[in-house]
């Protein structure tokens, strides 16, 4: 090959990935204007002026999940607010914020399916359809945490609130290692399991009458 030729392939090949670099620079920068436009959005929702405002925040959170999907507190943030403003909102609003709070949950999940905060939302969504499910699912979530002792109340609240309270008892054991969750969670039990007595004695004595 002739200096000049292979001059010329040099060239070539310099402008080649001169360009790729330029592509590859510009593509940065946009995803970082997306990143801190979507930042500055959820700075706003949980800070700013119109943090009280439900539909606005919810709003700030679509656009900013449109922007930079990859930031898992959009959803948490999204969810929580959703699920608990939802009791204050009557009728068709507050549906739109439960439907909106399993989403944005659903969401969080597939970034992250073992955040502490999205699995118990997610528990709640999953008792309104079948208790046996959200036991299960929350158990799952213990195994995979199982030194944290408040995973293991929360599964004995959920099995009492359910009837199941031998396994309940057993999910208490584990939480003795912190006293007052054990204390806070054995009243829980203690309560469900009183409830369940008085409802099977009043459906006995209906039955004896």
């Amino acid at each position: 090959m002739k200096a000049y030729d292979r001059i010329r392939v040099d060239q070539w090949f310099l402008t080649v990935i001169g360009v790729v670099l330029l592509v590859l620079a510009l593509a940065g920068a946009v995803f970082a204007a997306k990143a801190a436009v979507a930042s500055r959005l959820s700075f706003q929702s949980q800070f700013g002026s119109e943090r009280d405002d439900v539909e606005k925040v919810l709003d700030n959170c679509r656009r900013a999940y449109a922007l930079y999907p990859h930031n898992y507190y959009f959803s948490i943030y999204a969810a929580e607010m959703a699920y608990y403003r939802a009791p204050e909102a009557q009728g068709s609003v507050r549906s739109s914020r439960l439907r909106q709070a399993n989403l944005w949950c659903d969401r969080g999940l597939q970034q992250n399916p073992y955040k502490s905060q999205l699995r118990r939302l997610k528990t709640r969504f999953l008792w309104e359809d079948s208790p046996a499910k959200a036991i299960e699912y929350w158990r799952d979530y213990t195994d995979w945490h199982f030194w944290e002792p408040h995973n293991h109340a929360t599964l004995a609240e959920l099995q009492a609130r359910a009837g199941e309270f031998e396994e309940a008892e057993k999910s208490l054991a584990w939480v003795k290692v912190d006293p007052a969750a054990h204390e806070a969670a054995r009243r829980v039990v203690q309560r469900e399991k009183d409830a369940w007595d008085v409802a099977v004695k009043g459906g006995a004595e209906e039955w004896g009458e």
